[in-house]
């Protein structure tokens, strides 16, 4: 009995391990089949098309052909190595400068025609277009902006509000009841999503494309907006038309392309926009808050030195500024704006400039191992960047967003000696200011003056920047200026004596 026993529960111990072992393996197996299964997606409605034809027949009434007419005097000069921009390209339509003699018979005006694309929002004709589009409009009587509908009617517009640093303006026709676009949001928008883009590339009215949102947060180096990337095809003629998604809504401003690639797009997120919106109406001055630190992206190396897993670090705290009046720190990481997350310097860039001056704001910070919630008031980004220009001896700018280029106190430079210049582009490396435009008939051409020349000195006196050119003209007392030129690249110099008319 004893010796059955024994068998009975060597046998059932024998079964329980072999169960247990199956349970583990097959425990095993289970996990295993978990981890290597492939990423899927489960495809909800891929059976129907995006609904793009009923957005673009919905849409395209709302949409407009911008025209703009100015004539400017020695309109502004780009050189290749000192001004302009490789990376992208704003969209002029058709049409460019053409020459239009002056009263006297000088050939020292220009009629400047360019065109673009507008969506209208609201019923009473006020319309978005981007600022680039308008921006050479100024207070000549003879400079014009004309809008046209689908109808094929057209109308003379007025700027209501226009914001440069954003690329946006807010143009209105003197017309009621019109067909209008709703403004979304573009926060919440997702990587992959269907767009329709609507506009006038090349002149070609009311052409539709589509495609997807590609990336956002894209920075361009053009201000503080963060853009949308989307591959729809856009061209010239597509500024300031608008992206939408399959609503029917306006998420985004077409703004600029990368010329270098294909369907590669950017838009002003419509967010940004809508922050903006009362501004632009009233037509004050947009109002952007600034912190004043240098941010930097939270790295590898930064995790393992300061202990943070997400953030922005602070590298640099501007004296005097709203975070160093807030007890922000160097080396401090700001991980949230009014418990907003930030992951990145354009997006903490992104969420103070969309902000006004003189609101308070809740910064959630890192240092030594503890989190601590800091208040600022921010600081005004546009009175701040005045102060620094009048501050490096630059010319304030005009209303077409200009620098002023020919009064030297008393001095019309272009009147008295037939050439303008301008401050040298902050990342050139030579010192002094740029010729922009010399007169055809005037006695500086005929000595070799010529635009994208470099001015370092005016006698013996070397000129660093544009208030110490004028100092020395107002010097010379309208006599002949003896300058001493370069060529952009310095590689060329030379002294030539201009004298005046």
């Amino acid at each position: 009995m004893n010796r059955q026993m024994k068998q009975v529960l060597g046998l059932s111990a024998f079964a329980a391990g072999c169960m247990a072992l199956g349970m583990g393996l097959s425990y095993g197996w289970q996990a295993q089949a978990q981890e290597e299964k492939p990423v899927t997606v489960e495809a909800r409605g891929a059976d129907r098309l995006p609904p793009i034809a009923e957005v673009a027949e919905k849409l395209n009434p709302t949409v407009v052909a911008i025209t703009n007419t100015s004539f400017v005097k020695n309109q502004r000069f780009q050189h290749p190595q000192i001004g302009g921009d490789d990376f992208f390209d704003f969209f002029f339509g058709p049409g460019g400068p053409q020459q239009r003699r002056s009263p006297r018979g000088g050939e020292d005006e220009q009629r400047a025609v360019s065109g673009g694309s507008g969506v209208i929002i609201s019923p009473q004709g006020e319309i978005l277009t981007n600022y680039h589009v308008i921006a050479s409009m100024g207070g000549a009587a003879d400079n014009s902006l004309e809008v046209k509908t689908s109808d094929g009617k057209s109308y003379k517009a007025t700027v209501l509000g226009k914001d440069k640093e954003l690329d946006i303006a807010l143009i209105k026709i003197d017309a009621a009841h019109l067909p209008f676009a709703k403004l979304g949001e573009s926060d919440s928008l997702k990587i992959g999503e269907w767009v329709v883009a609507i506009g006038n590339p090349f002149g070609l009215e009311h052409t539709v494309t589509q495609g997807i949102i590609s990336a956002k947060g894209r920075k361009l180096d053009t201000g503080v907006s963060s853009f949308l990337q989307t591959d729809a095809a856009i061209n010239r003629g597509n500024s300031g038309g608008p992206l939408l998604n399959l609503k029917g809504e306006v998420i985004g401003i077409n703004t600029a392309i990368n010329p270098a690639g294909q369907n590669i797009g950017f838009a002003v997120p419509i967010s940004q926009v809508n922050r903006i919106i009362k501004d632009l109406r009233s037509g004050k001055p947009v109002s952007r808050g600034y912190l004043g630190v240098g941010p930097q992206d939270l790295d590898q190396a930064y995790q393992d030195a300061l202990g943070a897993k997400e953030g922005v670090v602070v590298s640099t705290v501007e004296k005097g500024q709203a975070a160093d009046k807030a007890g922000v720190q160097r080396l401090d990481v700001i991980t949230a704006v009014d418990g907003q997350p930030v992951r990145s310097q354009d997006e903490l860039v992104s969420m103070i400039s969309s902000r006004r001056a003189g609101d308070t704001v809740k910064l959630s910070v890192w240092r030594d191992g503890k989190t601590l919630t800091l208040t600022a008031t921010l600081g005004d980004r546009k009175a701040l960047e005045e102060q620094r220009r009048r501050d490096s001896g630059e010319e304030p700018e005009d209303e077409s967003g200009q620098k002023s280029q020919g009064e030297v106190k008393g001095i019309n430079l272009e009147k008295t000696y037939g050439f303008t210049v301008e401050p040298m582009d902050l990342k050139h490396r030579l010192k002094g200011v740029v010729v922009t435009s010399v007169d055809p008939r005037s006695p500086a051409a005929e000595r070799g003056l010529a635009p994208g020349l470099v001015i370092t000195e005016v006698g013996r006196q070397p000129v660093n920047n544009l208030a110490e050119f004028n100092a020395q003209v107002k010097k010379a007392g309208g006599k002949t200026l003896l300058l001493f030129i370069q060529s952009p690249n310095g590689a060329q110099k030379i002294t030539l004596a201009i004298p005046p008319r």
